[in-house]
């Protein structure tokens, strides 16, 4: 017997539903997998010290995703209610547990973006202009993400059993899948865009910022961990939220679109990827004897002419002239600067910005 058009797209629906039940729980195992293999690196850079607004954003970007997660799983997973249950408790359960799981999915992502943000607001200290342009970039796209979820979620129907029981002409009783099931949200990809956009407006300027150093870049250990480290971050983000927007805008293909939804992907990815970073930039401290935001801040990035010595924590800055950033912007315009050298010491053990 050969279904109806309508009957097709219920099955391809629900198949696309396992699908993305199988993803969720990929990435969450994925999650797991990145949290055992690097505890003894949260351990050590974050499980001490005083509470920054770096180590706040860890610890949510760390725990809140997993959460999120299992959420979703649980929503997936959930038993639908027989006949004998109220609907209305069925259509609660469901209808709170996807929109929460929206919600908590805007949160998280930016919780990421505020992680990178911190680091770019370290990056351009004494640049006001540029700092206050990327505070008011972040919260643009915080309410832009926002308000393109509220249009989109505002639309949610949750599907009862009955109907697709109804569907397939099947007695309700006999018919049982498990998991909530939901009209797909409208023009859903739109909630990923303000974030896509920030992230490249981020990786511009942490390149802008490294570039302009560029004479030193050859030796520059700090110059080259930002440029690698904001090369590979901004590649996940670029390609999970491309996937994850492109999915969610073929609306027409339930098996693409529902996992792309759902799953949390895009979430997952960027997460781990950014949890990475963070480890990255305090193994640099770590290596050097400082710390990370000490790393980022403006003043020591002009004087990043310097390479390890053979004793932990040694710092050699060689005596070749090294310019500042506004000797080079002057050179640039034409005008003729004379050469001197920043920094003519070495520093054997935990920096102390008194000794300099």
């Amino acid at each position: 017997m050969e279904l109806s058009s309508i009957q097709v797209l219920y099955a391809q629906s629900l198949e696309g539903t396992e699908i993305a039940r199988i993803l969720s729980i990929g990435c969450f195992s994925l999650a797991v997998y990145e949290y055992m293999i690097t505890l003894d690196e949260e351990i050590k850079y974050f499980w001490s010290g005083n509470w920054t607004p770096s180590r706040v954003l860890f610890f949510i970007n760390r725990y809140l995703p997993l959460f999120i997660m299992v959420l979703s799983i649980v929503g997936f997973s959930v038993e639908n209610p027989s006949a004998e249950v109220r609907p209305p408790r069925y259509f609660i359960f469901c209808d709170s547990a996807i929109k929460t799981a929206f919600l908590l999915n805007i949160i998280a992502v930016a919780v990421i973006q505020a992680i990178l943000v911190t680091r770019n607001w370290y990056l351009f200290q004494g640049n006001r202009v540029v700092q206050f342009g990327i505070i008011g970039g972040f919260f643009t796209s915080i309410v832009l993400s926002l308000v393109f979820l509220y249009l989109s979620a505002n639309h949610l129907q949750i599907i009862p059993p009955s109907e697709i029981a109804r569907v397939f002409n099947a007695p309700v009783d006999s018919f049982r899948t498990e998991g909530c099931r939901a009209v797909r949200p409208p023009m859903f990809w739109r909630v990923y865009l303000p974030s896509l956009v920030l992230h490249t407006l981020l990786y511009l300027l942490t390149a802008v910022r490294a570039m302009r150093n560029r004479r030193l870049l050859k030796d520059a250990p700090i110059l080259k961990r930002l440029l690698r480290d904001g090369g590979f971050f901004y590649f996940i983000v670029f390609v999970s939220v491309s996937m994850t927007t492109i999915g969610a805008f073929l609306e027409n293909a339930p098996k693409i679109n529902i996992p792309s939804i759902y799953s949390h992907f895009m979430l997952t990815a960027t997460s781990v990827a950014v949890s990475r970073v963070l480890f990255s930039i305090h193994s640099l401290a770590d290596k050097i004897g400082s710390d990370s935001a000490w790393l980022l801040n403006n003043v020591e990035l002009s004087r990043v002419g310097w390479r390890r010595g053979t004793h932990e924590g040694e710092l050699i800055v060689d005596r070749y002239p090294v310019y500042s950033d506004e000797d080079v912007e002057s050179k640039l315009d034409g005008s003729s600067i004379s050469g001197h050298s920043l920094l003519r010491t070495t520093r054997v053990g935990v920096y102390d910005e008194r000794s300099w």
